[in-house]
């Protein structure tokens, strides 16, 4: 092997050492990158469109409860207490007001059984406000809590938009 020469390893870098130059030329030039104005353009335009999405995504959901809100209104509103406590269960607190006018707090049940509490072991539940006038009539009724349903976005919407 008289022709054949070995790399000198004092001017060759080692494979090792080689990666790392590059890994470190790699890093500099994503840096370097990174704050060119070209780079900055594109950050603040994705991040834009992120917000521009959160926003639609956000008007969907108030859009939802809306529309649970104006179902329970036509479903609701005008109804007796006792014809809703008889087609939708009872309610957790009563608290009957000065003017005569009595406020309910109600949640959905969530098993089959209407006997066995308010919440069941999973959290698909509708709460409301429900006022009624001194001669039982519901007045209003405001949603305070809509979880999500089993098809929807809306617990509420399932319940009094199908019935």
């Amino acid at each position: 092997m008289e022709g054949s020469a070995a790399p000198d390893r004092r001017t060759t870098p080692a494979i090792g050492e080689r990666a790392a130059r590059h890994a470190t030329i790699a890093f500099d030039v994503f840096v370097e990158n990174a704050l060119s104005p070209e780079f900055q353009t594109a950050a603040s335009r994705a991040a834009a469109t992120l917000s521009l999405l959160l926003a639609v995504a956000g008007c969907s959901v108030f859009k939802t409860n809306e529309e649970a809100q104006a179902a329970i209104n036509q479903r609701v509103v005008g109804m007796s207490v006792g014809d809703f406590i008889e087609r939708y269960g009872s309610w957790k607190a009563r608290q009957v007001q000065p003017d005569g006018a009595v406020e309910y707090a109600w949640i959905s049940a969530t098993t089959t059984d209407p006997y066995k509490g308010f919440y069941g072991l999973d959290d698909r539940t509708c709460s409301m406000r429900l006022i009624a006038d001194k001669n039982g009539r519901i007045l209003s009724a405001t949603i305070v809590d809509d979880m999500p349903g089993r098809t929807t976005t809306s617990r509420c919407l399932e319940i009094f938009k199908a019935t």
